[in-house]
């Protein structure tokens, strides 16, 4: 399929810069497009919430984005083979702020790197959440609490006790598996984003993340397409919202 990279990275798109994408750790840094020359194949973008510098190592970086295709979302990028790090880019309104300049090289190709996008909770998006483990529901706040999630799986934090008792949870195993109900929750919204039930497994364990907390980390099973395409739009909304109130921009 023909993509036109015209109609698709535009200034003021929100896009990821996602860096080793073919390899088994993969990682993205949310950005927003300042500007474009498709003349000359680059693309800036503002500096990341993490920032990118110009001693950052990677093997490859591709900038990627969303779209809708034939009613569905699909994330589709560019392969990038250069990037320059601009300290003062001057914006329309005359202020400066960091930036990145891209060059790129088409064409433009669908993309799935599922567990490179992954958010850190925040107050400001969080998520509320229980599981059922052995026949015994836990509750986030009392029990657990998520870490981060990713369209793959999440990480979560386990007190090894409650209410000075041992915490029954954190008797969980590698491989174990366990039901997951996670309601999607950001603070500016009216409601929750989504209420998704899930199906996981512990796929690690670090039982001395702490003096008294533990980190599992749950391999997501069955998200359906429907529900991947809620909690991908609520982490694609977190990222952006964060990206904005640093930059302190109106995009």
């Amino acid at each position: 399929m023909d993509f036109d990279i015209d109609k698709i990275f535009l200034p003021s798109t929100g896009v990821d810069m996602v860096f080793n994408m073919n390899s088994l750790t993969p990682y993205f840094r949310s950005s927003i497009i300042y500007d474009t020359d498709y003349g000359n194949n680059t693309i800036t973008v503002a500096q990341a919430f993490i920032p990118v510098s110009s001693s950052t190592v990677f093997k490859e970086l591709h900038l990627t984005t969303i779209i809708n295709d034939k009613k569905r979302k699909i994330r589709v990028g560019v392969k990038c083979n250069h990037l320059k790090v601009i300290k003062q880019y001057p914006l329309a309104n005359k202020k400066t702020v960091p930036a990145i300049l891209l060059s790129y090289e088409l064409p433009i190709k669908e993309t799935n790197i599922r567990s490179a996008f992954r958010l850190f909770l925040n107050k400001r998006y969080t998520i509320k959440a229980k599981i059922l483990y052995n026949n015994i529901e836990f509750i986030t706040s009392k029990d657990f609490f998520i870490k981060d999630i990713s369209l793959a799986g999440m990480g979560i934090i386990i007190p090894k006790k409650r209410d000075k008792a041992l915490n029954p949870l954190a008797e969980i195993k590698i491989n174990n598996k366990v039901t997951v109900d996670i309601i999607l929750i950001g603070m500016d919204k009216d409601k929750p984003a989504g209420t998704i039930p899930l199906k996981a497994q512990v796929t690690r364990l670090h039982p001395t993340y702490s003096n008294t907390q533990l980190l599992a980390g749950l391999k997501i099973n069955n998200l359906t397409s429907d529900n991947e395409r809620i909690l991908n739009k609520f982490i694609h909304d977190a990222q952006i919202a964060d990206l904005k109130r640093l930059s302190r921009l109106d995009l």
